[in-house]
């Protein structure tokens, strides 16, 4: 059974349609029996504390600068090329590069898993498209592993698994896919709870417009009787029209003022505690307000992992074993520079100038200011206290090995009994080791 190559995949979004592998069989795995993956997140996306942690988790995400390097000799070089402005700057026709890295990182926190497919067209990568699939079945044709896309539209695309870029996050139990999120179920469940509860709660208060007490011990039915009448005879235009209450010794009514709703915090701040640590975060990156020391914990810990995960796997899907084999790959990286204060900037900046690792445009990027461009820009900066060792040392030593303040002695004359005039031993006699300078030699 053929099936259609990836540029012909996304040749069926524009009127072609590929073949389905609806009667393909399932592919069988090690550990499980469930070879397919349907997006689970117990309606997490419709939690706002959920909604913020995961958006607070890809916008960062989202920063990412990925480029095209190649690896050879032990340098690394950036390759600037189309595939760089695929990374950087348009993935596909449809998404910005932010707007492409959001999605992807936000469906890797929520689903556990992300799926990205290249398009070619003769080899040349020409986009990169994300995919959501409301399911996802893994099926075989003749011993190969193939993925069955299907999606909300009810389109069925099917395309080989190794030509995906595939993400995991809480990668256990299934052999293919990322585990699913149950258990953040019961944060979810409680904080659904809390927040249907508090809204019910907030219109009963806003709707309650004072207390009536009735001093004489009264049946349900008839507190209820006198409430009605109360209301009818006071609080509506018809029968009250001055606004002017009037109570007699069985009713005593107090308005309420105070109408705030009361908050249970301890609960409120369990709950988000509990999310914010399901999804990696905390309150201060939620709301901007992390320390450049935050930002970097939080950059290792969540982003890194995310980042490796990323550049491998568009390095194996983009580029053929002989290309890796020249060093070509992709790298995921992000300024971390920019998370520092100014004062902190200024010290990186001062170091690297120091060491001359830094050209004249690189100091500028890191204080925000635009490039001068050309050879001017790219001097390297360097301060005069730092000098090459090499250099240092034919400036001290000289190229002879001598010191550069010593005047080399003229030569001088062997003298006419030289080692050539040395004396044969007689015959019979032993010779003599020849002198090194030592004394008792």
């Amino acid at each position: 059974m053929g099936f259609l190559n990836i540029r012909g995949l996304f040749e069926s979004v524009f009127g072609k349609r590929p073949t389905s592998g609806s009667n393909l069989p399932a592919f069988r795995l090690l550990s499980s029996y469930d070879s397919s993956f349907t997006p689970f997140n117990g309606r997490a996306w419709d939690i706002g504390t959920v909604r913020a942690a995961v958006d607070a988790w890809a916008r960062n995400a989202a920063k990412i600068q990925p480029r095209h390097i190649r690896r050879a000799g032990g340098r690394r070089e950036t390759v600037s090329d189309s595939l760089e402005r695929i990374l950087r700057v348009r993935p596909n026709p449809y998404m910005t590069a932010y707007a492409f890295y959001y999605r992807v990182a936000a469906q890797f926190v929520v689903y556990n898993n992300a799926f990205i497919l290249p398009m070619f067209d003769g080899g040349k990568l020409t986009a990169l498209y994300p995919i959501n699939a409301s399911r996802v079945d893994l099926v075989e044709d003749m011993g190969g592993m193939y993925a069955r896309l299907t999606f909300a539209t009810g389109n069925v695309y099917t395309v080989p698994y190794e030509h995906l870029v595939h993400l995991r996050r809480h990668y256990l139990d299934n052999d293919i896919f990322g585990d699913d999120n149950r258990p953040l179920l019961p944060a979810l469940e409680t904080a659904d709870a809390f927040n249907q509860g508090m809204s019910k709660f907030a219109k009963l208060v806003s709707v309650i417009r004072g207390i009536l007490e009735a001093p004489t011990v009264t049946k349900q039915e008839d507190l209820a009787a006198r409430r009605d009448a109360f209301v009818r005879d006071n609080f509506s235009m018809e029968a009250n029209g001055s606004g002017v209450i009037i109570t007699d010794s069985k009713h005593k009514y107090t308005p309420i003022q105070q109408k705030e709703t009361p908050i249970p915090t301890g609960q409120l701040e369990f709950v988000r505690r509990e999310i914010y640590d399901y999804f990696g975060m905390n309150e201060a990156i939620v709301q901007n307000k992390a320390t450049p020391e935050e930002m970097d914990a939080f950059y290792q810990g969540q982003l890194v992992p995310f980042y490796m995960q990323l550049a491998q796997g568009l390095t194996d899907a983009i580029f053929t074993e002989r290309e890796q084999g020249f060093g070509n790959e992709v790298l995921c990286e992000m300024d971390r520079i920019q998370f520092e204060t100014l004062d902190k900037r200024v010290e990186a900046a001062q170091f690297l100038a120091q060491i001359g690792a830094l050209e004249l445009d690189q100091v500028l990027d890191i204080f925000g200011f635009p490039p001068i461009g050309g050879d001017e820009g790219k001097r390297r900066v360097q301060t005069l206290n730092m000098v090459n060792a090499e250099i240092a040392d034919k400036y001290q030593m000289g190229t002879t090995g001598q010191k550069a303040e010593e005047t080399p002695k003229e030569p001088q004359e062997p003298p006419s009994g030289g080692p050539q005039d040395t004396p044969e031993p007689e015959e019979g006699q032993e010779p003599t080791e020849p002198k090194d300078g030592k004394e008792g030699a």
